[in-house]
């Protein structure tokens, strides 16, 4: 039995405190030796294999690597986890998405080893890279599967994504290394909304579907797996939402040059190099273009740019290219092997017009049909991007909205009247009138007629070229329509 006094408390306490201090110091000497070693180690670079991937290869070509790489370390939870990190709204406004921060290390796990990543700023440079640690007795055993893992993910995130991207070239910036801001592209226009001849359409579908499978037919006959495509009409008439439609159905991301942010023929090439596979490279107004006198590149520059040696540098690549006309361009534009397919893009006819119609109102027949084909049938004419401006403000007023429409082809019809006027002598431009005349209605539907032939001279006089039409109807139209309803 052990008896306890007094004189005894202090020594087990003396005796307990050593004990805590010895063990407290073996502890801490224990993580500060766990420490100097994990120092040492990644100063000295003993026990650990570093591999970087930088974002452009040494041609200056985008390393896609890096870029399945970047999204498949955003998409790991540990993002979220770290001490540092972005915060970035995605392209749907509900949703936010954490971003690797260039301070912070990323820790994976893979195989039951550790990988360490971390961004590389890229210095004075400023080209970045992503720096991946591991063990070296682990490298053999884990290197090969760990990227073949990513390259999956990767894939399987981009198929649960299937977002178009919007490219758009920016400022040469040698600092900054990049020639390309993107966005998600959100278009809604499709394939099926398109508004265009049903047989071109399937035409062009099935062109596109072709060229999808096409990879091993070109590449054995030697020839680079691109398409190219002209799109070309007037102002209005669809080409830029066609070309919306095209990325859809390809599911590419789109890549438009603004030639004029080029400083030359090499820097369109330079821009070239830095697109990707599976992408639409787009360049609208080429005519525009050059009828400017002060461009920065050269028709020459266009030409090597579409065949040349360098669009071979990459795979699986459609080029657009659109004009309001081809009449004027050059003929080496236009050669096969440059532009494949020709697509015209007309004005509204009648037959757009009903289709058009029924999207926007609903309308599969109406009263004032045959009114609109016969003033169709005369030649007179708007663009699609006209007509369905006018349908949109007056939707609520599917009536309305045909008078309008009226109204705006017989102020077309009367301009273009009044231009073959004034290149008639005085007698042909009488009988011009008289039968210009007999195509105006009464004005029982709503549509104001021209009474006089002196009137009408003298309008045809002021609009020797097209004019506006404002599309909202008066207020007396709109009560002496809801009279009649």
């Amino acid at each position: 039995m052990v008896v306890v006094t007094f004189s005894t408390v202090p020594v087990l306490l003396v005796v307990l405190v050593g004990v805590a201090l010895g063990f407290l110091i073996r502890t801490s000497l224990i993580l500060f030796l766990k420490k100097l070693r994990s120092f040492l180690q990644n100063k000295c670079y003993v026990h650990h294999q570093f591999y970087k991937v930088p974002k452009f290869n040494e041609n200056m070509q985008e390393n896609l690597l890096y870029r399945k790489v970047y999204a498949y370390l955003n998409s790991l939870p540990s993002v979220g986890e770290s001490d540092f990190a972005n915060l970035c709204s995605s392209s749907r406004s509900s949703e936010i998405n954490v971003v690797l921060d260039e301070n912070q290390v990323m820790v994976d796990k893979f195989l039951g080893s550790r990988v360490e990543w971390r961004i590389d700023a890229g210095g004075e440079s400023g080209s970045k890279s992503l720096v991946m640690k591991i063990r070296k007795n682990n490298r053999r055993r884990i290197l090969v599967p760990y990227l073949q893992h990513i390259h999956q993910a990767y894939d399987e995130m981009e198929q649960k994504r299937k977002t178009v991207r919007l490219f758009v070239n920016v400022e040469n910036d040698p600092a900054a290394n990049e020639r390309w801001r993107s966005t998600p592209f959100t278009h809604p226009a499709t394939m099926e909304t398109i508004v265009m001849d049903p047989d071109l359409k399937t035409r062009i579908k099935s062109d596109l579907e072709n060229f999808l499978k096409s990879r091993q037919y070109y590449h054995r006959l030697g020839r680079v797996w691109k398409r190219s495509y002209l799109l070309y009409g007037c102002s209005g008439t669809g080409k830029s939402t066609f070309i919306a439609a095209m990325a859809k159905f390809l599911s590419y991301d789109i890549y438009e040059i603004d030639l004029h942010k080029l400083t030359g023929d090499s820097d369109l090439k330079y821009l070239l190099l830095q697109t990707t596979t599976k992408s639409l490279i787009v360049i609208e107004d080429l005519d525009r273009y050059f009828s400017d006198q002060s461009t920065s590149v050269t028709l020459s520059g266009i030409l090597d740019f579409m065949d040349g040696l360098l669009s071979g540098c990459g795979d699986e690549r459609v080029m657009v290219f659109t004009m309001n006309s081809k009449e004027n361009a050059d003929p080496n534009l236009l050669r096969p092997g440059r532009i494949d397919v020709h697509i015209h893009f007309p004005l509204c006819d009648f037959s757009a017009f009903k289709s058009l119609a029924s999207s926007h109102l609903g309308l599969k027949e109406h009263k004032l049909f045959p009114q609109l084909e016969e003033i169709f049938q005369t030649g007179a004419t708007l663009s699609q991007a006209e007509v369905c401006e006018i349908l949109i403000s007056n939707r609520t007023s599917p009536s309305r909205a045909l008078k309008t429409v009226i109204s705006a082809l017989e102020i077309d019809s009367a301009g273009r009247f009044g231009k073959r006027l004034n290149r008639m002598g005085p007698g042909q431009g009488a009988e011009e009138c008289i039968q210009l005349g007999s195509l105006v209605k009464d004005g029982s539907n709503g549509i104001h007629p021209i009474k006089e032939i002196k009137n009408l001279y003298g309008l045809l006089r002021a609009r020797s070229r097209k004019v506006s039409v404002d599309f909202d109807a008066n207020e007396k139209e709109k009560e002496k329509e809801a009279q009649e309803n």
